[in-house]
């Protein structure tokens, strides 16, 4: 039998070997997103604690994989100190894999709420997101030229489409326009 069908099997037929499984990919994740996002907002652990009311030594170990068991009032707190939703729900362990072996610290960069059009404005079907000048946004497929220009900052700079051409905030508004 081979490594991976062993593990399987116990992951099929020992509840005390999934629980420790699933914690070890959350021991692991957890941490790899709260650094990614602190990173994001370029801040130190000490301006992080201060911004959500914990100490330093406290970001340091939930930033250690294994070192904290999370529980959901801190994850509740520091999803809200960087203006980013919070999912916790059950699913299949392909998905829970599969999520896992996609996910990549350096592009991991969750829409802010001030960023998050199809948050903010849900009875618009279609959104995009892009990057601009270093902030992630979504924005409706069929804008206006108003719409637009009110959806993006003013200061000039690069925006990075999801389909990952660049263009100018200029070429945008005259795209909008035609």
């Amino acid at each position: 039998m081979s490594e991976k069908s062993k593990l399987i099997n116990r992951l099929i037929n020992e509840q005390a070997y999934r629980a420790a499984y699933i914690r070890g990919k959350l021991d692991v994740l957890i941490p790899s997103q709260l650094r990614a996002l602190r990173l994001r907002d370029d801040l130190t652990q000490p301006s992080l604690a201060a911004k959500c009311g914990m100490k330093q030594s406290r970001i340091s170990a939930m930033e250690t994989p294994g070192r904290t068991n999370f529980n959901l009032e801190t994850l509740v707190r520091l999803a809200a100190t960087f203006k980013v939703g919070l999912q916790v729900r059950f699913v299949p362990f392909s998905e829970m894999l599969r999520w896992e072996n996609s996910f990549n610290q350096d592009r991991f960069n969750p829409l802010i709420v001030d960023n998050d059009m199809s948050f903010q404005h849900p009875e618009a079907a279609n959104f995009s997101t892009f990057v601009f000048t270093g902030n992630t946004y979504s924005v409706p497929m069929r804008l206006t030229e108003n719409m637009i220009m009110n959806s993006i900052p003013a200061e000039s700079g690069h925006l990075h489409l999801a389909s990952g051409t660049a263009t100018s905030a200029s070429n945008i508004q005259q795209s909008i326009a035609a």
